[in-house]
């Protein structure tokens, strides 16, 4: 871990990847052949449950400065919002990063935000965890287990808006020796390219029986460099900036 001293508590750079995928186990074990073979295996009906609670993993770069204390992301298209319905509380933690304390869990139904306590993820540490997508009450029509390639971004620019309606995520970092000094990175998601079958099938367009589809990692991320002390207080100010470029993982069969 990067541990700054009291005399030269700044957070010089930070930064963050966050990851999505509709299946826990590929994203804990993206490289291995078996875990994504076995996950390709499953019924349309259970790949429409999954696209409609993702799973998020967001890891602390290896070069940070500080802990990553809070991360927050929106929910990209309005028409939807992040719900508590099915698990009881807007996000869950993975089985897969059981030692991660998630202090706080706050949404607006437009907007999560989650807070970590024990420190928050030192350099090089992970969380992952699930999420609800449903579609907004008070809208008639909409698919009911909608997509996360549609809500969060467009896969493809499949509604021709570009970017303009894809989720912003953000993290914010602290100095673990003073509180004070913090940053905060953030990025909005791309129209990520999704390619084969993998595009042909969601929400109301099921696969047929019979039929495998991939599974895909979506990956981005921000970093925040060189923050500037606030005159009036000496804080740490808020700067941010995207590394929106070369962060997609992809895997498929």
């Amino acid at each position: 871990m990067l541990v700054a001293s009291p005399a030269h508590a700044v957070i010089e750079t930070a930064g963050f990847e966050v990851s999505f995928c509709e299946k826990e186990m590929v994203l804990e074990h993206p490289d291995e052949m078996q875990y994504m073979k076995f996950s390709m295996w499953d019924t349309p009906y259970e790949r429409i449950r999954n696209r409609s609670m993702p799973w998020v993993e967001v890891k602390n770069l290896d070069n940070s400065d500080g802990n990553l204390t809070e991360y927050s992301m929106t929910i990209g298209d309005t028409d939807y919002n992040f719900s508590n319905a099915h698990y009881g509380a807007y996000a869950i933690l993975s089985d897969s990063t059981p030692d991660v304390l998630i202090q706080s869990i706050v949404s607006t139904g437009d907007q999560l935000t989650l807070t970590f306590g024990n420190g928050g993820l030192a350099p090089g540490e992970t969380v992952r965890f699930g999420i609800d997508i449903d579609p907004d009450p008070n809208i008639d029509g909409l698919f009911p287990h909608p997509d996360f390639r549609l809500v969060l971004f467009d896969m493809n620019n499949m509604d021709g808006n570009g970017t303009n309606d894809n989720s912003e995520v953000s993290a914010k970092f602290e100095d673990p020796n003073d509180s004070s000094m913090t940053a905060i990175a953030s990025t909005q998601l791309p129209d990520y390219e999704v390619t084969g079958n993998q595009s042909d099938y969601y929400n109301q367009f099921i696969r047929p029986y019979g039929v495998m589809e991939g599974v895909d990692i979506f990956s981005d991320g921000g970093l925040v460099t060189n923050p500037i002390p606030e005159p009036s207080s000496g804080v740490a100010a808020i700067l941010v900036a995207a590394l929106a470029a070369g962060l997609w993982r992809r895997r498929r069969l």
